[in-house]
């Protein structure tokens, strides 16, 4: 049994976190901990029955803590997840592992030389539609399939929320945007790479809030990718073919319970296709605790890890160019 720890009261800790971690065997969430704003945990030991500390440090050098999860800002994610590393820890850091590719390459390294498990939390990849998607291409139904574009965004949030800002690592790349990279890592494979991108910002914001992106494969194949903090919301794959195309609107978000349609338009018409309702943050949560124990899955993480972190510094790269 994987015996947990909460670094910070973060709303999604609470509202998202806590409820599949406890639909997931091989794992136990024992305590958490929150600096800023201790009146929090209340409400989790309350409702998760956690025991509390009024200090990351502190909950990390447990010793009756294995692993951590760190649903921190971002611009916290590096330094608590390399703390937990040094000291032993398991870490499971929600989205984007850190702010650069070479703290990221930090991380992993440090994982690796003290072989822990180390698993960054884009839940939406381990969602069955994802596979369901991959087996109707595969299928051949869409015929050679020609573009892939993918959306994220959705409308302004509160003034105090951390994505607007930049010194806790917000802006609508490492945020909405990070979605919308990944689903192009997973659909076009390892040789993906960034061929242009361009960053946006709104007057009275101190970070980006909008952008779009193009990568490709060895072979060619283009995912177009947008994003933004200020827009209509949108939560879009389309996967246009030679044949046939694909489209479907709740890709990244799509709650427990919850049945994803994919609509497939073809010369004959249209037709719906029902993918399977599933919980895809238990499922993040089984591939950590796999993790743990089996080396091939923990290198597989590494190696996914750098590689989102570098499509996010191409971009940065791209857009400055």
């Amino acid at each position: 049994m994987i015996r947990l720890g909460i670094v910070g009261c973060a709303e999604i800790a609470f509202r998202r976190f806590m409820p599949a971690v406890q639909n997931v065997d091989g794992i136990r969430a024992v305590a958490v901990a929150e600096e800023y704003d201790p009146s929090k945990l209340q409400m989790f030991k309350d409702t998760y029955g956690l025991e509390t500390e009024t200090k990351f440090s502190d909950l990390i050098e447990r010793e009756d803590i294995d692993a951590l999860y760190i649903p921190q800002p971002p611009a916290l994610h590096f330094k608590w997840a390399q703390y937990a590393l040094e000291h032993g820890k398991h870490v499971l850091v929600e989205k984007p592992s850190t702010l650069s590719l070479a703290d990221t390459e930090t991380l992993v390294k440090t994982a690796a030389e003290k072989n822990l498990a180390l698993h960054e939390n884009y839940m939406f990849r381990y969602h069955a539609q994802i596979r369901e998607i991959q087996s109707i291409i595969a299928s051949g139904r869409l015929g050679e399939v020609r573009l892939i574009r993918a959306s994220f965004g959705f409308p302004l949030r509160a003034q105090n929320d951390f994505r607007y800002n930049k010194a806790l690592g917000g802006g609508a790349l490492l945020d909405a945007g990070g979605y919308t990279v990944k689903l192009a890592s997973v659909l076009l494979g390892d040789t993906v790479k960034v061929d242009a991108a361009r960053l946006y910002s709104l007057p009275g914001y101190e970070v980006d809030m909008m952008g779009s992106a193009s990568l490709s494969d060895e072979n060619g194949l283009t995912c177009q990718v947008g994003f933004g903090m200020d827009c209509h919301y949108q939560c879009m794959l389309e996967v246009w073919g030679s044949k046939a195309k694909l489209s479907t609107n709740r890709i990244f978000t799509a709650p427990p319970g919850f049945e994803p349609v994919a609509v497939i338009e073809d010369a004959s018409g249209r037709d719906e296709v029902h993918l399977s309702a599933d919980s895809h943050f238990e499922h993040s949560i089984e591939r950590f605790v796999s993790a743990v124990s089996d080396q091939a899955v923990r290198e597989e993480n590494y190696r996914e890890m750098v590689l989102q972190a570098s499509l996010i510094e191409q971009i940065r790269q791209k857009n400055n160019s």
